[in-house]
């Protein structure tokens, strides 16, 4: 071997074994940190597809670090401010290492007018909110398409039980009458509860005043497991369809976790 192949060489595997080594704590930062809601290969979960989908907030490098460093004000997703600039970049750098070997998906399969008007036919705005029309009962689903999978989407809507959102759980009290009250826990300690029901009045109970109170672990949502195929498809891609802009004064909650 040539004196200037060896000096090639040493050059060239040092700098691939470098780039390997951050690639992987890219992914060891992830998977600790972010596939919670963005599953193991950020192809989405509770949060949205970092993979193939179409980001909400840019596919930059600028753009994406942005996202990291101050979170989504208005979502669940929070602020990893305590990240060096190298461990954001190894972030950056696996996902779009991800991404390079998919297509971002602009479109998705199904009729999205035809998904709006099932939406109005099954009541969805009886518990939620799109835009401020509907009910604050269930979720807000102004930017739920930027938010969430397809896989998601599509999951909740046929096994809504399978992951019910924080802040969602039902709970059912029952008085001394025998009448029983199922609604949303919004507070709880060991002398009382507080919970939403269907109507969007806030009731409040005395535990001492109750029979029982149970804790629900299936999903205040009904299962719309027996839409027809086209019928899921156009509701789900009416769903991805809804984008609107995100409340820029919330509060941003900031992360905690491993690292």
């Amino acid at each position: 071997m040539g004196k200037t192949v060896r000096k090639l060489l040493l050059v060239f595997i040092p700098a691939a074994l470098c780039a390997q080594s951050s690639f992987d704590q890219g992914r060891a930062l992830f998977r600790s940190n972010c596939a919670f809601c963005h599953g193991m290969t950020a192809t989405g979960g509770r949060g949205p597809n970092l993979v193939s989908a179409p980001l909400s907030h840019g596919d930059t490098d600028v753009s994406i670090k942005r996202v990291i460093r101050i979170g989504v004000p208005g979502t669940t997703m929070p602020a990893f401010s305590e990240f060096t600039d190298e461990e954001v970049g190894q972030v950056i750098q696996y996902l779009q290492s991800l991404s390079k070997s998919s297509l971002r998906n602009e479109n998705v399969p199904g009729n999205p007018q035809h998904g709006q008007q099932i939406y109005g036919e099954k009541d969805c705005s009886g518990c939620h909110r799109i835009g401020g029309q509907g009910s604050i009962f269930g979720p807000e689903l102004t930017r739920i398409g930027g938010a969430r999978s397809i896989e998601y989407l599509r999951d909740s809507i046929i096994k809504p039980s399978a992951d019910v959102p924080e802040g969602y759980e039902g709970v059912t009290v029952v008085m001394k009458n025998g009448k029983r009250i199922r609604g949303l826990r919004i507070n709880e300690d060991t002398f009382s509860i507080q919970l939403r029901d269907p109507s969007q009045q806030i009731r409040m109970f005395q535990k001492d005043e109750l029979i029982g109170v149970t804790h629900e672990t299936e999903s205040m949502m009904p299962a719309y497991d027996r839409l027809s195929a086209t019928d899921l498809q156009d509701l789900v891609a009416y769903l991805a369809t809804l984008r609107g802009a995100v409340d820029s004064s919330a509060a941003v909650k900031k992360a905690g976790g491993i690292k």
